[in-house]
């Protein structure tokens, strides 16, 4: 798939993940607010929230997919794992406003909310709709290679997780157990912090060049290749859609320099054909016998 096609897929499972999230905060919102639940008035934040990640990702991919210039020769594919990041800072503050919330009703007990069946119904269609839509998200954000779409579905993911405590927190209403409503809301930042920790985690280690593939897996497909004697000084690094190898592969003295350079070609496209995230090898050949370097 080109960089093209593949920006234009992630825009579009964006926008429709903006449109249904806003439904979705709005239907939450109205719900809540009628039969005054603090559960449901958090899973709307979430979604709304949700559709603000969205926004923000959709503006991410778009400067992502801007060509290599002489400022970034390798291009600004990195803004997607940044703009990762502030979607789980938009996730952390969703989840500080509900356990202020919820820590708030705790202490200044209030009545149960009000019991409906219609509001019970609505939130288990949202609760369906967001399990369809983080489902999508997250096997084009797999066929892609995309983790700012992956992120988007850990995002609603949550929600669906989130709107089962607010289906329950309705419920409590039923029962009159005050309580039950802020309790749940607590239980939703619980799975917010799960979600927070995940994408926050995938950011790091594109941020500290953490390795991002097995040494001797790039080892065993580089010597597998006709004319490699051995490999050693692997390194890899990058997002998973953009990993950068770096190795050293022996070859024998009395090779001419057109042998080495096919060499060279066929050990890169055999690594690009394993690992289909791989967008750069860089390659350094030496004689047979060389002592081996120690990979990273």
């Amino acid at each position: 798939m080109s960089e093209a096609a593949r920006t234009s897929r992630i825009r579009r499972v964006l926008l429709v993940a903006l449109t249904v999230n806003a439904i979705l905060a709005a239907l939450k919102f109205g719900i809540g607010w009628k039969l005054g639940s603090l559960g449901v008035l958090s899973d709307a934040v979430h979604s709304l929230l949700d559709g603000a990640a969205s926004v923000i990702a959709l503006i991410g991919i778009t400067a992502a997919a801007r060509p290599p210039d002489s400022d970034h020769p390798y291009g600004h594919r990195k803004f997607e794992i940044l703009t990762t990041i502030i979607v789980a800072g938009l996730l952390f503050l969703s989840a500080w406003e509900i356990l202020g919330a919820a820590v708030h009703r705790l202490m200044h007990r209030g009545p149960a909310p009000d019991f409906s069946w219609w509001g019970m119904g609505l939130l288990t269609l949202g609760l369906l709709a967001s399990s369809i839509l983080s489902s999508w998200e997250k096997r084009a954000g797999l066929e892609v290679s995309s983790p700012l779409l992956l992120a988007d579905a850990a995002h609603t993911r949550t929600d669906v997780y989130s709107s089962i405590l607010a289906i329950a927190a309705v419920g409590s209403g039923k029962i009159g157990l005050d309580w039950l409503d802020p309790l749940l809301a607590i239980g939703i930042v619980l799975f917010l912090g799960r979600a927070i920790y995940e994408i926050f985690l995938e950011g790091v280690k594109v941020v500290s060049d953490a390795t991002r593939l097995d040494p001797e897996l790039i080892r065993s497909v580089a010597e597998d290749v006709d004319g490699v004697r051995g490999a050693h000084a692997i390194r890899s690094h990058g997002m998973t859609n953009d990993i950068h190898i770096d190795l050293h592969i022996q070859v024998e003295e009395e090779l001419t320099t057109r042998q080495v350079f096919e060499i060279e070609n066929r050990v890169t496209e055999a690594l690009r054909q394993k690992f289909p995230g791989v967008t750069h090898v860089a390659l350094r050949h030496e004689p047979r016998g060389t002592p081996p370097e120690a990979d990273a």
